[in-house]
């Protein structure tokens, strides 16, 4: 029996090359789990997001001057607050940031057609009256008593410098792009509610966002 063999050398042991192995694993699974997740909510998010506003700024509640409209998929509309000017007109600014990955149309497609004074008649609409009224201008009616005298029209709103704000609203406005449209209007009768509905052309559905204040 050789007393002086050398004493067998341990085999070393795969327990750290397998838990190094586990743990590349792990964090890979981990990472494709959290980018899964993200897809699932962008796609989610993507069928969800219409062009509805969120929050105020729909006919039954609208924004004051001064408000922002959000809507759910990136679009944002302000309204200034009006300031009077030395003739009695009223000026104020209407800026569309737009945060969707689409280009919009703030006037639509035709510079005649991008303002209006009643409602629902344009991109941009500036009508005397609330928010709910119907915003079409109707004659106040004579007494049912007898002919009397003849109906006397309601207040309006009539739009001043015209060319400049459709210059600056016509354009495509494309994503991530922010332009602030000039408006003067001067109303019939000063004092009352006016109602501003803001409606950019987008290739797919868009709510109408409103504002209601008074020009005063």
């Amino acid at each position: 029996m050789d007393t002086n063999a050398a004493p067998a050398h341990p085999q070393p042991s795969d327990s750290p090359r397998w838990a190094t192995g586990c743990g590349i694993g792990l964090a890979v699974l981990t990472a494709l789990v959290v980018l899964g997740a993200v897809a699932l909510a962008k796609f989610e998010d993507s069928l969800t997001q219409h062009g509805y506003v969120k929050g105020p700024g729909t006919v039954v509640e609208p924004l004051h001057a001064g408000g922002t409209a959000r809507y759910d998929d990136g679009l944002r509309i302000t309204v200034s607050p009006p300031r009077r000017e030395p003739d009695n007109s009223f000026s104020f600014t209407i800026t569309y940031d737009n945060g969707t990955g689409e280009e919009l149309r703030p006037g639509g497609t035709s510079p005649d057609t991008g303002l209006g004074t009643t409602g629902g008649s344009a991109p941009v609409v500036v009508r005397s009256g609330k928010a709910l009224d119907s915003g079409t201008p109707s004659p106040t009616p004579a007494s049912s008593a007898g002919p009397g005298p003849a109906p006397v029209p309601a207040p309006g709103v009539t739009f001043l410098d015209r060319a400049v704000s459709v210059t600056a609203l016509t354009p495509p406005l494309g994503t991530e792009q922010k332009r602030t449209v000039p408006v003067r209007v001067k109303p019939d009768r000063a004092g009352g509610p006016v109602t501003v509905e803001v409606a950019p052309k987008s290739p797919g559905f868009r709510d109408t966002a409103y504002w209601q204040f008074d020009l005063s």
